[in-house]
Formats: structure tokens, sequence, C-alpha cells
């Protein structure tokens, strides 16, 4: 697998037709045994894993500020403590619950999401409604 752009938002390949690049998803380090994408082992530094992975959260957070419209989708994570943030835990909202704890609702920069919350789940799925 040829990896780009080492040492931020990571590519796999070359651009499809489109000229539109496959973006790599969160990495996870397991140390001495390696790091890995969705697809398996890869062979990067973990300086290159951390900064391929806070370019990804960052670009998820620039996705709901600026292109996210009403009825669009995704997947965030919750945190009693935290709040609602990316999967390396980058904070992007507070949030409130309903009394039976089950939904999640979170503002940002004008705009209000919502989500249900699953049973020992940290990741929910959301929409936004406003």
């Amino acid at each position: 697998m040829k990896l780009n752009h080492l040492g931020s938002l990571i590519t796999v390949g070359e651009p499809g037709p489109d000229g539109k690049e496959t973006y790599l998803g969160y990495l996870m380090n397991f140390n001495e045994k390696g790091i890995y994408s969705p697809d398996g082992k890869i062979d990067i530094t973990p300086e290159d894993c951390e900064a391929h992975n806070k370019a990804l959260s960052q670009a998820e957070i620039d996705g709901l500020d600026s292109n996210c419209e009403i009825g669009m989708c995704g997947t965030l994570y919750w945190n009693r403590d935290k709040g609602v943030t990316t999967f390396i835990g980058t904070k992007i909202a507070d949030y409130t619950l309903n009394p039976k704890q089950t939904h999640i609702t979170f503002r940002r920069n004008g705009k209000v999401f919502t989500g249900r919350l699953q049973r020992h789940a940290q990741c929910f799925n959301f929409r936004r409604i406003k």
C-alpha cells in the first residue's frame, strides 16, 4: 500500500480519475506490535501516526463547522466528563442528555445536533437538526 503525505493527513495510493485522494481513518499505535489502520498493519512512525490522527480530528471538526447541513449525519464520541469528542478525545462541545440518558444533544457554532447513545458504547451516531 503506497502512503502519501506522511507527517500530516495520510492518503493511500494514487488519486482516482476525479483527482480525489483516499484518506486513512484513525490509526492505532500498539507500540511494539506496530501501528494499524482499519485495513491492517502499516509501516509508519509513531510521530506520523500522531500527526495524522490530529489532522483527521481537526478535519472532522472543520467539517462540522463548515460543511454539515441540516439532515447530515456522522459519528462522534461521548465522555461523561469531557463532553462530545473526536476519536482521539479532542473536545467538540458540551452536551445535554434526556432524562432516560439515551438521547444526546449538543450545540456547536449555532448548529444543533442530536443522537442516540447505545448502552456500553462511547461512540454515537448524530444528525444535525438545526
